[in-house]
């Protein structure tokens, strides 16, 4: 899991960051991992796009769209965890690979993890939750960024 998760943000990091214009979230990327992964890519205008790697071992892909209304809600449940976002780098993908939950904090292994990468014209910042570290105490938060991907309109079995 930790290989794919981290050959997901090299790609990213990879990818180039938008110069100029408004602070207008342009592209919402997410990622939820685990013993698969779903990644979803929703542009400023509500049209997404999906990567199940279920069924192995080609997966599916997809399309959906949100009405303002829906796009709005995501972009508001995420709220919260983009102010915690860090400015986008190759700096800032490596951290997030190779991160490791605190001594003496508990983890477990295989709990999966959320991902989001919010782009605007003036910014690039992302963010990481990985399930397994701290898990009981985190577990409201793990809850919460689960339920905004299955509420997307992706027909995938959860």
């Amino acid at each position: 899991m930790r290989a794919v998760f981290a050959s997901f943000l090299l790609f990213i990091a990879s990818s180039c960051t938008p110069v100029g214009g408004s602070d207008e979230i342009e592209r919402l990327e997410m990622r939820l991992s685990g013993w698969s992964s779903l990644d979803i890519v929703i542009d400023n205008e509500g049209n997404g796009r999906y990567t199940d790697s279920e069924p192995f071992p080609d997966g599916t892909t997809g399309r959906f769209k949100l009405t303002q209304g829906q796009l709005t809600e995501v972009r508001a449940s995420l709220q919260t965890y983009r102010e915690q976002s860090v400015p986008f780098s190759e700096e800032s993908a490596m951290e997030f690979i190779e991160r490791t939950c605190p001594t003496g904090v508990p983890y477990v292994t295989d709990a999966g993890a959320f991902y989001a990468r919010w782009v605007t014209a003036n910014y690039d910042s992302h963010y990481l939750a990985d399930f397994g570290c701290d898990h009981e105490r985190l577990a409201d938060r793990n809850g919460k960024l689960r339920r905004i991907i299955e509420g997307l309109p992706i027909p995938i079995d959860w």
